[in-house]
């Protein structure tokens, strides 16, 4: 039976303090699945390899903070240097939104941090352990250097006369015996049980590898920590923008019509696409009289007419055989052309005291005779 899961909250913290030793000796970051809400990631915080978390490459918010920017809502497009991305405005050489891609994937972060390079996402830094051997960003830092196979660094093959891979210090070396820190062999790895990744409680118990996230092993039991600007829900670890999974309580957000869900300083809200207006909770055409002009007025109904709007001002559309003539939309098409002896047939007709019959004003009746 496996022993390995995932644990969150206070417990998982007390264990990984309990072990910190043995953590420090395999060179492994003691984590938790981190509640942000409770315990952000701070930007620019020392990492276990001593480089630095990296931050969002995004346009600043009027508050100060590193929020990216949302989108003019009526398309509008984002500034020089910057695309869309999650309804907000991101920079083209951010790697949590892929570089510029297209596709505002983050770059791929297996066991390592990201960086952008003529719009490419390349390795900037490997987790503790790992290392990048075939410099293919594309599979981030893709070598586990606690295995005999690369033991401490890359194509570092443990021979027959040292045929076991031990920690040492901040690396490994090859061994003919395991040590008091790593007492158990698995195969060919010395390993503590409680707190190996790849053996974690038992030999063969690897943790599983979450995306953006550093995953350890604390008593036995498997715990990951998402990376910097990006926040866990459920068992995986999404970016603080993606609409689908927004905030501390990982909420999708609804998508209206003609516009798309945006997540921002963990709220929901929706950019409009383009040649559509935020009204309200919904996004509106330029002739929508539901929601015309800037102020979003609504055109009220009217005797024989549709209301209509048309490059934002309120208006009417009669029905067949009315007009308004006295171009006052409040009273419709107050005008029945097949009638209206003042506008008989069309606006401004008089029929001069006659009969308006068919849209034809009636000729006089001829004199009687003499």
């Amino acid at each position: 039976m496996t022993r390995s899961r995932f644990v969150t909250g206070s417990v998982a913290a007390v264990l990984s303090i309990a072990f910190v030793g043995c953590n420090s000796i395999l060179d492994n970051n003691p984590a938790v699945l981190v509640d942000e809400k409770n315990d952000p990631a701070l930007p620019g915080e020392p990492t276990a390899d001593g480089g630095a978390t990296e931050q969002p490459q995004v346009t600043p918010s009027p508050d100060g903070g590193a929020e990216p920017t949302p989108d003019s809502g009526g398309g509008g497009g984002c500034p020089a240097g910057q695309h869309q991305c999650d309804g907000v405005c991101v920079s083209l050489t951010d790697p949590l939104y892929g570089c510029g891609d297209p596709s505002c994937k983050p770059c791929p972060s297996n066991h390592s941090s990201m960086t952008c390079q003529g719009k490419q996402c390349i390795v900037a830094s490997c987790d503790a352990g790992y290392a990048d051997c075939n410099k293919a960003p594309g599979d981030g830092c893709e070598v586990d250097l606690s295995k005999a196979t690369s033991c401490g660094a890359c194509n570092a093959v443990c021979g027959a006369a040292a045929p076991l891979c031990a920690p040492s210090g901040p690396t490994f070396q090859c061994t003919n015996g395991c040590t008091p820190t790593a007492p158990l062999a698995c195969g060919n790895d010395c390993v503590d049980p409680m707190t190996s990744v790849n053996h974690c409680g038992g030999c063969n118990v690897q943790c599983p590898a979450v995306p953006n996230a550093t995953t350890a092993c604390a008593v036995g039991v498997c715990t990951f920590t998402c990376k910097t600007n990006f926040h866990a829900c459920g068992g995986k670890c999404v970016t603080r923008t993606d609409p689908t999974a927004c905030g501390p309580d990982c909420i999708a957000c609804p998508v209206p019509a003609n516009g798309a869900a945006t997540c921002q300083a963990n709220a929901c809200g929706f950019k409009c696409d383009p040649g559509f207006t935020k009204c309200g909770d919904k996004c509106v055409g330029p002739n929508d009289p539901s929601a015309c002009g800037p102020a979003c007025t609504a055109c009220p109904a009217a005797p024989n007419a549709t209301p209509t709007c048309n490059a934002g001002a309120c208006g009417v559309a009669c029905a067949a055989g009315y007009a308004n003539c006295d171009a006052n939309p409040a009273n419709g098409c107050e005008a029945a052309l097949a009638s209206d002896p003042l506008n008989c047939g069309a606006c401004g007709k008089s029929c001069n005291g006659q009969a308006c019959v068919n849209g034809l004003c009636q000729a006089p009746p001829p004199p009687p005779p003499p």
